[in-house]
Formats: C-alpha cells, structure tokens, sequence
C-alpha cells in the first residue's frame, strides 16, 4: 500500500517534465542553426538612356544605278531627244568618312540625320553607241560629279539583347551633287531629289556612353542629269558641239557604315 503512492508520483514527475520540454523552445532547429539571408532583388533589364547620340566613321557607297541616255539627233536648240539604244552610265562606288546623329525619343525610338563628307565619282557609259551615230567607246567618261545623300529615317530600337542593340527603320534620303565637272559631256548639270531610305543596323556597347555601330541603308531615287554639249575631243576631234542630251537615272546605291557611337 506504500508503494503505489510512490508510483503515482514518479509517473506525474515523468509528465510534467515533459510537458516542460515541449513548451520550450528547439535549439537545434534548421532556423536558429542557420543565419537569416534577405531576399535578394530580382535584376532589372537596363533601358537605353533617352538623348542625343552621334556616330563617327567609314561609309562605302556601292552604286548600283539602272541609267539611260538621251540625245539630240541634230544640235538644235530644242529639239528632241531620243534614247541611245544599248547605251547606259554607271556611276562610280564612293568611299569616305560618314557621320550621323540622332535623339532617342523613348527608349525604342529614335529620329536619325546621317550624311558624309563629299568626295567626286565618275559617270562612264556602258556599251557601244550604235552605227552611224558618234564613236564613243565604252567605258568613256560623261562627268565626274560629287554626289550626296542625306537620309532622315525613323529608327526602332531592340533592347532586349542587352549590350547587343540591333534596329530597323526607314524615312526619306535628299540626293544631290555638290558640284560637277565636265567630261565627253558639257554644262552639267544633276537635277535634286527625294527618295526612299530604308536602314537596319545594330548598336554594340561597351558602357552606357561607348559603343560600336554596324549600319546598311539602301536608297531608291530617281533623278536626272542635263547637259548643254558634247566636247569633241573624246573621239580625236577638235571643237565642241551643243548637242543637248539627258542622263536619266534610277538611283539605288547601298551605303555601308560603321564606327562607334557616343550617348550624351
């Protein structure tokens, strides 16, 4: 009869000694073992900074005209003239220093203005004059122009790629000649024009401010070039003859540039 208090008690002990432990706190949890981290933020795509930029470089104009010429018959002031059948011009590929610059309206668009420095290209014709007409030999040089284009395009701007920044637009190209220099051709004279421009590119920056620039335009425009006279000279005469003629021109060139690029 002694014992069976004794028993009751260290069995209530036991519990209570229990029920003390699972109250406490847990020392050795994964939570207290292990430093509190804070949750790192989620990184954010680096838009193009809004401004104004420009681009420095090499330009290469492959001129690939389609141009036909027109003659009088007989050098009378206002007659006629008539297309030299088999005959055409081509215009020679030009090789300078380009510029351009632009303003990034948002961070996807952009308005271009690019032009280069002038530099002179020669206007040979092509193919044989027929029989009965003057002995100009192919390959005779008409002029020699300066030849300019100014495209003003409408760029958009991929920012995706991160440093790699391609884009692709389009707008209008002003194509004129600074200045002309006769040839078997006298008084020449390049009638101004508007054409279509089209451009694509890519942008490769090295920091918010630097970068290097890969760009292609392609320009079709039609324009047209007078003359007054022929100089008698290219075919072994003496003398000239004011025999007007017109030099009409499907005008397409493909300009090559590159050369890095500034963001103000």
């Amino acid at each position: 009869m002694t014992d069976k208090p004794k028993h009751y008690i260290k069995k209530l002990h036991v519990i209570g000694t229990l029920c003390l432990f699972s109250t406490m706190p847990s020392s050795a949890s994964a939570a207290d073992l292990l430093p509190a981290v804070a949750p790192q933020p989620i990184p954010v795509l680096q838009e193009i900074p809004l401004g104004f930029f420009v681009k420095l470089g090499f330009i290469y104009a492959i001129n690939t005209t389609t141009s036909h010429l027109y003659s009088q018959q007989v050098p009378v002031p206002g007659a006629s003239q008539y297309k030299i059948p088999g005959v055409r011009a081509i215009l020679g590929d030009v090789a300078t220093l380009g510029f351009e610059g632009g303003y990034l309206v948002t961070p996807n668009v952009s308005i271009d203005l690019a032009g280069g420095i002038p530099m002179y290209a020669k206007v040979k014709t092509t193919g044989a004059f027929p029989p009965g007409s003057l002995p100009v030999a192919s390959g005779t040089k008409l002029s020699t122009v300066m030849p300019s284009i100014i495209p003003l395009t409408v760029l958009y701007h991929f920012e995706q790629f991160g440093r790699f920044q391609p884009y692709i637009g389009g707008g209008a190209a002003a194509v004129f000649s600074f200045t002309q220099k006769n040839g078997f051709s006298t008084d020449v004279r390049v009638d101004p024009t508007v054409g279509l421009a089209l451009q694509a590119g890519a942008d490769i920056m090295l920091d918010s401010h630097w970068g290097w620039s890969i760009d292609v335009k392609k320009v079709f425009a039609y324009g047209e070039t007078h003359t007054k006279g022929i100089n008698l000279s290219f075919i072994g005469a003496a003398g000239s003859l004011p025999l007007q003629g017109t030099l009409k021109t499907r005008y397409q060139p493909w300009l090559l540039a590159t050369g890095v690029v500034y963001r103000f």
